[in-house]
């Protein structure tokens, strides 16, 4: 009987860390470069899992995917393209359905030498997939993304999380 009090005492902390494993919201940092000056390389991110439960996914969702070269791996992009649009890139900006974006997000730092653009400068144009998204890194001369993977397209399944950025 002398345990049971000390038991009850610590109740309410177990029952807050069990509530607490069970967030659709988790902190991660940025690994890379790919998505500055929106996200710096090692700022902290919250990641919403439960965000796409409710809302579906739009145009310039800053998203967490499964790489699609890498499995095992996560990514965060920028959503560009949605299921059925014609994307394509020209001197790394992107046109939907040949309309150009109004992308003030975006940091492209010019070629060195004209003549020799960057991987990625121009891409497509290619169809988005019925239930999937063409994305992007906004920092699209440091970004492996959709010009670049070996599949073009993430799946709805594929998108794991939303990311939001606190200023």
């Amino acid at each position: 009987m002398e345990c049971m009090p000390k038991f009850f005492r610590f109740l309410p902390i177990l029952l807050l860390g069990a509530c607490a494993l069970q967030t659709d919201i988790r902190l991660r940092r940025m690994p890379d470069r790919s998505m500055e000056p929106t996200i710096f390389n090692q700022q902290v991110v919250r990641e919403n899992f439960g965000l796409y439960r409710d809302k579906p996914v739009q145009r310039f969702d800053l998203v967490m995917v499964k790489d699609p070269d890498k499995p095992d791996q996560t990514s965060i992009k920028r959503v560009v393209g949605l299921p059925g649009e014609t994307v394509r890139v020209a001197s790394h900006r992107a046109f939907v359905n040949e309309q150009p974006l109004a992308e003030p997000f975006i940091q492209v730092l010019p070629a060195k030498d004209p003549k020799d653009p960057k991987p990625g400068a121009s891409f497509g144009p290619l169809t988005v997939p019925a239930g999937e998204y063409f994305l992007l890194g906004d920092n699209r001369t440091a970004s492996l993304d959709s010009r670049l993977w070996s599949r073009r397209t993430v799946k709805q399944q594929d998108i794991l999380a939303a990311v939001q950025v606190s200023k």
